[in-house]
This record gives C-alpha cells, sequence and structure tokens, in this order.
C-alpha cells in the first residue's frame, strides 16, 4: 500500500470571519472554532485563453491558463450550536452570504400574557418593544391556555405580531407568550454589515488557503430526514502547500442535528404536507477585474439577491383553492418551516412573502400533490433563519 497517496477521508474544512476583506484571519492554524463539519467541494475555474498560433498540422495548440477563480461548495448539516444565544458554526458562513447576524441573549416575556388576539396574530404588551419589525423572523412560544411553538412573519409598532400559522382559536389574554434566545440571521445590503471569510482545506498532508469568501446559500429540508446548509462560495487561492492536519481538529463536540418531524411547515398560514422544501438566497456574486492582483481580480462583490425556492404539499379540499387562487392572483403567502425540540438545537425559518410562480398538479404516492415554485419578496426581508 503506498502511503503517498492522498486519502480524503482524512480532510477537514476551517472557516473564519475577515477583519480585513482578502486578509488571511486564520494565520497558520486554525484554532478548535475554526473548524466545520461540512463537505468540501472545490473547483478552481481557470480562465483560458484559446491559442490559435499556427502549428503545421491538424493539431491545435492548447490553451493557456490564466487567473483561477476559486468556487467552494460547502454542505453543513442544518444543526445548532447547542446553546441558544450562541451562533452556530454555519453562522460564519451566512454572514459570507449578505446575511446580518442579530443575538437576543435572554428571553423576552416571562412568558407575559397576549393584550387580545386572532386565530393569526397576537397583541403583545410590556416587555415587548413597540418597533416596527423588530421581532420578525423570531421563534415565539405560547403557552397558558396552548403549547405552541411558532414564528412571527410581521411585527408592527402597535405590537402586533402576525403569525406564520393559524391557530385552532383564538389568542386572548390567557395565552402567554415569549420570545426564546436565539440568533437572528436576516438579509441585508450594508457592505459594512456583511462579511468576508478565510478558508482553509486540508487533505491528507496538504492545505489549500482561500481569502475574501462571499457568496450565497440554499437550504434543503426533507421531511423525516435533517436539513442541509449549502454555501457557493468565490474567494481568492491564497496558497497550496505540503501541511499536516493540525492535531485536536476533531475534539469539536456537536449536536445531533434535529429531524424535520413534530415541527412545523406552514404555507399560507396553512398545513403544508410537503416531503421537500428548498429555498435559495439567489446571491449573485462577480469577481472585479484587477491586473495588480495576484490572479487578475479583487474579493468577489455581492451584486444581487433573487430570493426563490420550491415545496411540494400533498393536495388538501382545505387549502387547494386558496393557494391557486393566490397563484393565479400573485398574492404573497407566508412561509414557516421549524424543527427541533431542544433549546440551542431548533431551527426557524421564515418567508414572510413568498408569491408561487409554478404550480404544476401532479401525484405523489397516489395522492394528489402541487410543485409549487415561487419567488420571495420584500426589500431586506425575503428569507429569515434563527435558531433557539
Amino acid at each position: 500500500m503506498s502511503l503517498d497517496l492522498v486519502r480524503m477521508r482524512f480532510a477537514a474544512v476551517a472557516a473564519k470571519i475577515e477583519t480585513t476583506p482578502g486578509l488571511d484571519a486564520i494565520g497558520g492554524t486554525p484554532v478548535n472554532a475554526d473548524w466545520l463539519a461540512a463537505d468540501c467541494e472545490i473547483d478552481f475555474d481557470p480562465i483560458t485563453v484559446e491559442n490559435n498560433e499556427l502549428t503545421g498540422s491538424l493539431d491545435r495548440s492548447p490553451a493557456i491558463v490564466g487567473g483561477l477563480r476559486p468556487r467552494i461548495r460547502l454542505r453543513v448539516p442544518l444543526r445548532g450550536s447547542g446553546t441558544p444565544a450562541t451562533p452556530p458554526e454555519w453562522g460564519r458562513l451566512l454572514r459570507c452570504c449578505t446575511m446580518a447576524e442579530g443575538i437576543t441573549n435572554a428571553a423576552i416575556g416571562a412568558p407575559t400574557a397576549a393584550a387580545s388576539g386572532t386565530n393569526t396574530s397576537l397583541a403583545l404588551a410590556t416587555p415587548f418593544a413597540a418597533t416596527a419589525q423588530l421581532y420578525r423572523g423570531m421563534p415565539l412560544l405560547l403557552s397558558g391556555d396552548r403549547s405552541l411553538v411558532t414564528g412571527i412573519i410581521d411585527y408592527t409598532a402597535a405590537r402586533v405580531a402576525s403569525l406564520g400559522e393559524t391557530m385552532v382559536t383564538p389568542g386572548a389574554v390567557a395565552t402567554l407568550v415569549q420570545i426564546p434566545a436565539n440568533v437572528l440571521y436576516s438579509p441585508t445590503s450594508d457592505e459594512a454589515v456583511y462579511r468576508t471569510a478565510t478558508l482553509y482545506f486540508y487533505a491528507d498532508g496538504l492545505r489549500w488557503r482561500f481569502t475574501g469568501a462571499v457568496g450565497s446559500w440554499s437550504l434543503e429540508l426533507s421531511t423525516g430526514g435533517i436539513g442541509f446548509l449549502v454555501f457557493d462560495l468565490r474567494a481568492q487561492l491564497l496558497d497550496k502547500s505540503a501541511a499536516a492536519l493540525p492535531t485536536g481538529w476533531n475534539n469539536v463536540i456537536r449536536p445531533t442535528p434535529p429531524r424535520f418531524v413534530n415541527g412545523r411547515c406552514q404555507l399560507n398560514q396553512q398545513l403544508a404536507r410537503a416531503r421537500r422544501l428548498t429555498l435559495d438566497a439567489g446571491v449573485n456574486i462577480i469577481l472585479p477585474d484587477n491586473p495588480e492582483a495576484a490572479e487578475g481580480y479583487d474579493p468577489a462583490v455581492p451584486t444581487e439577491r433573487d430570493a426563490r425556492g420550491a415545496i411540494d404539499p400533498l393536495m388538501s379540499t382545505t387549502t387547494a383553492v386558496a393557494l391557486f387562487n393566490a397563484f393565479r392572483l400573485g398574492t404573497a403567502m407566508p412561509l414557516m418551516a421549524i424543527l427541533g425540540a431542544n433549546p440551542g438545537n431548533r431551527c426557524c425559518i421564515i418567508a414572510p412573502a413568498a408569491k408561487a410562480t409554478a404550480m404544476r398538479p401532479g401525484q405523489r404516492d397516489g395522492l394528489g400533490q402541487f410543485d409549487i415554485g415561487f419567488q420571495l419578496d420584500g426589500a431586506d426581508s425575503p428569507l429569515f433563519l434563527a435558531q433557539f
């Protein structure tokens, strides 16, 4: 058996937010907090220049490789950190995909009685703030006259929280409300808020280093399974060298990813019996030209976000007409998914305004289903992801 072959099972990935875009933030050796539990694929995506010089034969001269434009694809299980207000390890990657990180360190409400309510909203009282959209995208725990974990799709200055679902009975003063400690990731267009990252990829004695990583992200949820976050990042190649995988890299203890069972899956504030839900932040990235840079371009820059998704709910005589009418009329529908049972390892996904752009009736296991494609609406508010 040859010992100079590279065994790809002996591989690991580390990532760290950069203080200065394009400047190595890890500095040579990752620490425990830098490692990611992820699958990694790398494509150097080189610029190739066709060489048409004559050879005096039928054979062409080979193309010439120019600047490298690395693309790094990371697939990460959707798991929490294990502590509600401690960011998950994938949070640093979201921050490189035009997402802002907000931490609510302590629960809001003790729980606190609602002032009033309907089947789809609750009027909250002190200590909840009278600031519009302050809690949008966050999870909400209801107790007292009911036991329910739901999410906030809209929040007004009058302290009215719209929920991602339709409750069986209207909320009332007997309904107790609490926002748990959480870490919320929300879209931003402020370049002073989103970040770039340094990435190290080790493979059995080899190491690739990348800086200035920026990109887009998507989410895959399958009923009965677990969720996965997929990050498609653009970066600059710093170097490739021989380097041993640092000792202690696999000492990080991680929670088991939560299953998508006994949770919530709501479209248009109604149950969606879906087998699969996918969401894509749709961040478009460009590499600014710079002849003085090492590979001919500067760190990647996001220029546009076009969030989309798809869901395949079984048809229901209760909801099918409303779903079709929303599709036909272009009416935005809220979308909410919640998975996990243990604090610090629960996730809430909210799209406040999903507009169906495609709807195809079909069947799954002999039952009718809709294949629904949608585009997410809202400036700096198409899609939220919270760990709580």
